[in-house]
């Protein structure tokens, strides 16, 4: 079954602006209603007896005003885009809409119990605020596996993003899956492309740590797979105040985390040597180690972490570097897991493995590297691969 929600068609004035603060709650409204209608068909299957898992889905095609089909047909735009040409229209396409988010307002959804999976695709052309993913799921008592993808908006002011992250950590917060679940949580962001500046700040003042990092932290802790990539900070894997209690992942099975050169305290997690200052000089990929003063406490928090991850199978940590510099990688592999292309005989494959993609000039100091050398060796033994690639 497939169901499509249709916001309000717009005027060919209302096309030459961008949406309003109006324009904006009517949509809201609009996919609220929609949502609140889907629920209530659902909920009316399950009173009549319905058993089956659902699966729901909200994919990016499906949420959509008619005005934006226009946007998508070749022949309409390119017919459109001869009338701008000619001053017929002042049709701005998607720039009317591409820092509208659309969010659920406040209703009372009925709950789903037969609902187990939960994929939001929440990014262009229309963009979901994330708290849609979380206020799905606090009426989804059964859930077992979300995969939820969201725009970071990095081209908004800061303090919308944080906004966007501090009400997706706050809900966050009060969604527990059912134990063995898996979830995959991302949030798009723009890659850098002048590394001589400092990002947005998207933590509040006074605050001495992420809070959306430490809510995936608690979030994730019965999960058997786990895969989040954003701008992220050390207590994604560690808590940074005292009372807070040790974390443990009992079931977790596989750990991926792909984080953003820069923190969300708007520091660089990556140094370099920088260019001589001039007209041709690139500013876009210089930054191609690791800074011990940043990622050093981010490394430390996760070689803590995983001794709390006691059948822990594979993780691999990631970053993409510069343009054309590739990637930042740490991976750790257990006996009889086939890395990816990374062994160098078929022998490898029976042993625990470490694979650093991490350049010549960063290496783990001797506390983070024997706390990554200790994964799996309860369960496997010793026998244990180390390797450093260029």
């Amino acid at each position: 079954m497939t169901f499509k929600i249709k916001l309000p068609e717009n005027s060919n004035e209302a096309c030459a602006h961008v949406e309003s603060d109006e324009e904006q709650h009517r949509n809201d409204e609009c996919f609220t209603k929609a949502i609140c209608n889907l629920f209530s068909i659902l909920r009316a299957w399950e009173d009549d007896g319905v058993q089956n898992t659902l699966r729901l889905e909200l994919p990016l095609i499906n949420t959509f005003s008619p005005t934006d089909l226009r946007y998508k047909d070749i022949e309409a735009r390119h017919a459109l885009e001869l009338e701008v040409a000619r001053r017929k229209s002042n049709d701005i396409f998607e720039r009317r809409f591409e820092n509208s988010v659309i969010r659920l307002l406040a209703c009372t959804l009925p709950v789903l119990s037969n609902v187990q999976s939960l994929d939001i695709t929440g990014y262009l052309p229309r963009k979901l605020a994330p708290s849609v993913a979380t206020d799905l799921a606090a009426v989804l008592p059964n859930l077992k596996n979300v995969h939820w993808e969201f725009q970071d908006c990095d081209n908004q002011p800061a303090f919308v993003r944080l906004d966007n992250r501090a009400k997706f950590a706050t809900a966050l917060e009060n969604i527990r899956l059912r134990d063995r679940s898996t979830a995959k949580i991302v949030f798009i962001h723009e890659f850098p492309l002048d590394q001589r500046l400092a990002g947005q700040k998207i933590v509040a003042s006074g605050r001495c740590y992420d809070p959306f990092s430490a809510a995936l932290r608690t979030f994730s802790q019965n999960l058997t797979c786990f895969a989040v990539s954003a701008h992220l900070d050390p207590t994604l894997f560690w808590p940074c105040e005292e009372d807070i209690a040790t974390p443990y992942w009992p079931h977790l099975r596989t750990l991926e985390v792909q984080f953003d050169m820069v923190t969300p305290t708007a520091e660089w997690y990556f140094t370099g040597p920088l260019p001589e200052d001039h007209e041709d000089s690139s500013y876009t990929n210089y930054r191609e180690h690791a800074d011990p003063t940043t990622f050093g406490p981010f490394i430390a928090a996760l070689s803590k972490a995983v001794q709390n991850m006691p059948v822990l199978d594979h993780f691999m940590l990631t970053s993409e570097l510069g343009n054309e510099k590739g990637y930042f990688n740490i991976s750790y592999y257990a006996p009889g897991l086939v890395s990816d292309g990374r062994d160098q005989d078929e022998g490898d494959v029976g042993f625990r493995r470490i694979y650093y993609e991490v350049g010549q000039v960063w290496r783990p100091d001797d506390e983070v590297s024997r706390r990554l050398r200790e994964v799996g060796r309860e369960r496997f033994g010793k026998g244990l691969i180390e390797r450093f690639f260029g």
